[in-house]
């Protein structure tokens, strides 16, 4: 039963993100929505600059948002290579 919670999970987390990506590279196909993303994948939660003392050890949150940050920015990348695929081969059919 857990293995197939954890299957269905999984294939919940997957679609959820070709979902994201598909919306995402719909999005940057106008220079406004390209240019949410690109703020987007350069805007950051985690603490830099000792803006909070993690002490000798950083706990788990820490490490969590450094993750999720980097998950929104694979996904920002994926959307835009994907706008740039479908304008490329717009772009060849005509």
């Amino acid at each position: 039963m857990q293995q197939s919670s954890t299957h269905q999970l999984e294939a919940r987390l997957n679609a959820h993100r070709k979902l994201f990506i598909a919306l995402a590279a719909f999005l940057a196909e106008n220079s406004e929505g390209r240019a949410f993303l690109d703020r987007l994948s350069r805007e950051t939660e985690t603490v830099v600059d000792h803006e909070e003392d993690p002490g000798i050890v950083p706990d788990d949150g820490f490490a969590l948002q450094a993750g999720a940050d980097e998950e929104m920015r694979s996904i920002v990348k994926a959307a835009l290579s994907r706008s740039q695929a479908i304008a490329a081969r717009a772009n060849t059919n005509t």
